[in-house]
């Protein structure tokens, strides 16, 4: 009896639209690499960021997706070079769409954890927030190539007083790929 409640009560389930990165309740993982220089220097330094980056994509609808993704930066910096490990999330948007190539942007905020302090005289807990535009294209079924232009910032928000607050301003690339699911 119980089955045949079940049965009945449930909804009709209807195939994701996996080809759409920004498709509404498509899920997907994004593998990708960053790679940034410092692009102007208020701490005296000069740092380069690169490293992987694997995250997720949820659609919420109308060409929107909520992303959650764990950077694994290298900072190559004065001194002792870090190894960054954090969390962002954020959302990313399309703005122009055709046949298979989606032009967007995306915004993230997270947390950062270094094994050493990043940059030289702050910290090794940090605050990042990231910005990029670029485009995805689409390769094969639901398997996409993404590249963008991306901002990244640094900083742990005078969290130890001023005088240990020097931020990293950073303007690179980002390549990858989006994998639906």
């Amino acid at each position: 009896m119980v089955m045949v409640v079940l049965l009945l009560a449930s909804a009709p389930v209807g195939a994701q639209t996996a080809d759409d990165p920004f498709a509404r309740r498509g899920w997907h993982l994004e593998l990708s690499g960053n790679g940034a220089l410092e692009a102007w220097n208020y701490n005296l330094n000069h740092e380069e960021i690169v490293g992987p980056y694997a995250g997720l994509t949820y659609g919420v609808g109308k060409g929107v997706v909520l992303k959650l993704g764990w950077p694994l930066y290298y900072v190559s910096q004065r001194g002792i070079d870090g190894w960054m490990f954090g969390v962002t999330w954020g959302a990313r948007g399309r703005f122009l769409r055709s046949r298979r190539t989606s032009l967007f942007w995306e915004v993230d905020v997270g947390v950062s954890e270094a094994d050493t302090p990043v940059p030289p005289r702050g910290t090794r807990f940090n605050y990042l927030a990231e910005g990029s535009a670029g485009t995805t294209v689409r390769i094969h079924g639901a398997v996409h190539v993404l590249g963008a232009v991306k901002w990244i910032h640094v900083s742990n928000a005078s969290l130890a007083g001023r005088h240990r607050n020097p931020d990293i301003e950073a303007v690179g690339l980002k390549a990858g790929m989006l994998i639906g699911f």
